[in-house]
């Protein structure tokens, strides 16, 4: 019985390698292709397609709060109803996602949390050169426990609303394409509550940020596209000096300008190998003189790299300033590195496995702090409207501050119908 199952398995790896090495989709890796087997068909309303779809996921975490000490595990059901609607025009195109998201932890009553959120985003062609692109979203989430960002020492995770707009417009004039584009991101989060019950007021963290982006690309006769991009960005925190509740013995104004400035190169080789690096400078200045600037090497690369027709490997490097929680430390400047392989070991089953590093220098007194991440995952494409994962992640932080120490290992297996 072991024998043939085996022997079914290879064959159909065989058959897999047979029926794709023929052709790799371009700029495409091995989870991300289409698979007309499986793929939903959606439900057609004239031009536009809807794809509604709910998964439930079982997942058990030895250390839900984050924590550095005392741990506590728990398990995780989580449901997520989602409906998509794309478009199926000739010209013009926009892509809509409406969800909702729902925790419900076996002993931890209090760390459920409902999650909602709509976002899209769409693309007019007003002639064959000429795109308009916008996108918005709105999401009322709650913060990972997990995240170094997060709000420590509340009794239930903190929630908060995000709206994000941007609008841009994409010229092709010649070999040269010319992008300019501005965005808008609001954060307001709502009052948490200590472990007594007292109410905590984070009124601190709501902020508002601007960006300004403008790039020019040139597509050379290689393949190659060569391109600079200068960036601009405005914090405002809405609690600033001068207003009610702003403590200039306890607090500094984090609000502050941003300038990020890269040339880099979107490379195409061997028709196996897609993605783009750039390379730069940064600078964070903020208001308050009390905070330490930030400014140095700018990088960033998404490269990947179709090893063979049923392998993907893709690696992402950023460097970037984060916002925190923290009333006294403006940002993080963090740099992180992520590396993942893809393997269709059956024409249904994709295997993965991931890892991530970071390292994380705040601009104020918060010590430096590094975090490790490695996971695997399975995932079982049944049939066009069932499809099943599973999978496994550790994850560390590693720091002088103790509060910011954790490490934790999660596993689970989750359920997908989809239309």
């Amino acid at each position: 019985m072991r024998v043939s199952a085996f022997l079914a398995m290879l064959s159909g790896t065989v058959l897999s390698q047979a029926v794709q090495a023929q052709e790799v989709p371009p700029h495409v890796g091995v989870a991300d292709r289409a698979r007309p087997a499986f793929d939903a068909l959606g439900i057609r309303t004239g031009s536009l397609l809807v794809f509604p779809a709910i998964t439930g996921r079982l997942e058990y975490d030895d250390n839900v709060l984050a924590s550095s000490a005392g741990k506590r595990g728990d398990s995780v059901f989580y449901v997520e109803p989602e409906v998509r609607v794309r478009s199926d025009f000739s010209r013009h195109a926009f892509d809509t996602r409406v969800y909702y998201r729902r925790s419900f932890h076996n002993k931890l009553s209090g760390e459920d949390s409902s999650e909602y959120g709509v976002t899209g985003r769409g693309v007019v062609d007003v002639t064959r050169r000429t795109r308009i692109r916008a996108g918005a979203a709105f999401e009322h989430n709650a913060e990972n426990r997990a995240s170094l960002s997060s709000f420590t020492g509340s009794r239930t995770p903190v929630k908060y609303d995000r709206f994000a707009g941007s609008l841009g417009l994409e010229q092709e004039v010649g070999d040269f394409i010319l992008l300019g584009r501005g965005e808008y991101r609001r954060i307001s989060y709502d009052d948490a509550v200590d472990p007594l019950g007292n109410v905590i007021d984070l009124e601190f963290r709501n902020l508002k940020v601007r960006t300004a982006t403008g790039q020019i690309s040139y597509r050379l006769r290689s393949g190659t596209t060569a391109f600079v991009r200068a960036q601009a960005e405005r914090r405002l925190y809405d609690l600033r000096p001068g207003d009610p509740g702003f403590d200039p013995f306890t607090s500094t104004d984090r609000s502050g300008k941003g300038l990020r400035a890269e040339a880099g190169l979107g490379v195409e080789l061997t028709s196996l190998i897609y993605g783009n690096v750039r390379l730069g400078y940064l600078r964070q200045k903020y208001d308050d003189a009390a905070l330490r600037d930030v400014s140095g090497l700018s990088y960033g690369a998404d490269i990947l790299w179709n090893v063979t027709p049923l392998t993907s490997f893709r690696l992402t490097a950023d460097r970037s300033v984060d916002e925190t929680s923290s009333q006294t430390t403006a940002g993080n400047l963090r740099s992180e590195f992520t590396g993942k392989v893809d393997h269709e070991l059956l024409r249904y089953v994709i295997l993965s496995a991931g890892v991530r590093y970071a390292r994380i220098s705040p601009a104020g007194p918060t010590a430096k702090s590094r975090e490790v991440e490695a996971n695997l995952g399975v995932r079982y494409l049944m049939n066009r409207y069932m499809e099943l994962r599973g999978g496994y992640a550790y994850e560390k932080r590693s720091s002088a501050t103790n509060v910011i120490r954790f490490s934790s290992n999660r596993v689970f297996v989750g359920l997908t119908l989809k239309r």
